[in-house]
Parts: structure tokens; C-alpha cells; sequence
């Protein structure tokens, strides 16, 4: 579904720091049909710039990108906007992508209305199937983000990234804001829906537990870089590289 090749990506420095940052250093990775690949690494090791370089949200400086087989290197914003829909996020705080002066129904039906996909009495009447699909009440559509729950705008999340039949999601620390039990409900609804849909997942998490219950394989990142890239328990129980030895025994560690 996904292959990266040789992906560099620097930010340029501000008046304070002058130079550039190397945040994606040559990554290669590959992620196949149909799995959900974990993506760990510290903090500020460019998991998130990386999901976001695949998408096309952030342009690079060298490297390929396939998208379900096509190079989509050189594709310009116009050139993007019909593969959008095929290509989904879900970031961490997803309530910062609603309009928080717009109802659920509003932020629900943009996509589908931007992308022409049916008519607005369609869509509603797709969007209440979802509603059913992930345990929300319509009562939930004349809400207001303000007003539902961190669990429920994850599965709003969820509703508005399927409407549009993605192949490919990235989930960038979806989770990791809500609390266990609310997390389990959820990763037991992105099993459900990778089953019935065959959507492609992109897991990027700082959990290691659950990285590893949740994902068919895990690629381990450094200062941007893929050091080790293995199937799920392989990485956890049996890490090959040294980097990724001393974050699995430091994540241990704190857990205990």
C-alpha cells in the first residue's frame, strides 16, 4: 500500500537557530496491504513528520513515495485533492479538526460535500448508519465538540475519515489521550472496521503494550532514521538493535 524511499525532510531555523534540522534522514519503509504498522520512537524522532510526509502534508526535500503502487512524488496540491480521500488522518486531538463554532453534523457532511461523493440526504442517512456502526446516538449531530466527550470525538473521527471509503489511515497518537478503558473500545473498533473495510493503518504510538498487541508489525525510529523494522512480538521480545533494546527496557522499567 505504502513504500517510502529515501525520504530526507529538513526545517529551516528562525531567527534564533540559523541552521537547518535534519528531521527525516533517507527512511525507507514499506507497509503492506491490509496490516497496521506500528511506528515508535522517542519523542521529537519524526514519527509524526513522517505520517504527515506520506500523506503529502508536508512537502520533503528528496525521496519517493508509492501510494497503492503509484509514485505520487511530484503530485501538486490539485493533483492530491481526488486522492485525499483515499489517504486519512487522525491526530491525537481531533476536536482541534472540528469547527468548534459548527456542529457535528456540519464537520461530518463537509468532506463528503467537498469530495462530491452524494447528495446531502445521502450522506446523512450514510452518516447515521456509521453513527449505529460506532454506538453514538444521532442526538449527537446537533452537538457542538465542546460538548461530547474526548471518546466520542475519536469515533467522530473515525465516522468522517470512513465516509469518504479510505484505503489508508494514519493514526497519529489517536489514542493516547483517552483513558484505558475508553483506548480498548477504541482499538476494538479499528479491528472491526480494518475487517470489514481492509483499511491499511499506520499506528504511530509511544506505547510499547499496546503497539505491540495492536499491530502486525512495528518499524522502531531515531533521530530520523528507521532503525529495525519486524514482525509485532519479534521487536518487542527479540530487538535487534541496540536503540531499540534500551527503549523497550526503559519502557518496561517505568511501567513497573
Amino acid at each position: 500500500m505504502i513504500k517510502v524511499n529515501n525520504l530526507t525532510k529538513t526545517f529551516k531555523g528562525n531567527s534564533f537557530i540559523k541552521s537547518k534540522s535534519l528531521v527525516l534522514d533517507n527512511v525507507s519503509l514499506h507497509i503492506k496491504k491490509g496490516i497496521t504498522l506500528g511506528l515508535i520512537g522517542e519523542s521529537g524522532c519524526g514519527k509524526s513528520t513522517l505520517g504527515r510526509a506520506i500523506l503529502k502534508l508536508l512537502p520533503c526535500n528528496s525521496g519517493e513515495i508509492y501510494f497503492d503502487g503509484n509514485n505520487i512524488t511530484k503530485y501538486s496540491s490539485r493533483d492530491m485533492i481526488d486522492l485525499r480521500k483515499n489517504m486519512q488522518i487522525i491526530f491525537q486531538h481531533p476536536d482541534t479538526s472540528l469547527n468548534p463554532s459548527k456542529t457535528i453534523l456540519f464537520s461530518l457532511l463537509e468532506p463528503i460535500l467537498i469530495h462530491n461523493l452524494m447528495d446531502k440526504n445521502e450522506a446523512i442517512e450514510k452518516i447515521k448508519e456509521f453513527l449505529q456502526y460506532v454506538h453514538l446516538k444521532e442526538e449527537i449531530l446537533s452537538r457542538y465538540p465542546h460538548q461530547i466527550s474526548g471518546g466520542q470525538i475519536q469515533r467522530i473521527a473515525l465516522i468522517r475519515a470512513l465516509l469518504l471509503k479510505p484505503k489508508f489511515i494514519v493514526l497519529d497518537e489517536a489514542t493516547s489521550m483517552l483513558d484505558v478503558s475508553v483506548q480498548a473500545q477504541i482499538i476494538q473498533l479499528l479491528k472491526k472496521i480494518q475487517e470489514e473495510f481492509g483499511i491499511t493503518y499506520l499506528f504511530i504510538s509511544h506505547d510499547l503494550d499496546l503497539v505491540t498487541a495492536f499491530c502486525d508489525e512495528i518499524a522502531v525510529m531515531n533521530s530520523g532514521k528507521i532503525i529495525e523494522v519486524g514482525k509485532n512480538y519479534d521487536v518487542y521480545n527479540n530487538p535487534q538493535h541496540d536503540y531499540t533494546k534500551k527503549l523497550i527496557h526503559t519502557f518496561k522499567k517505568f511501567k513497573d
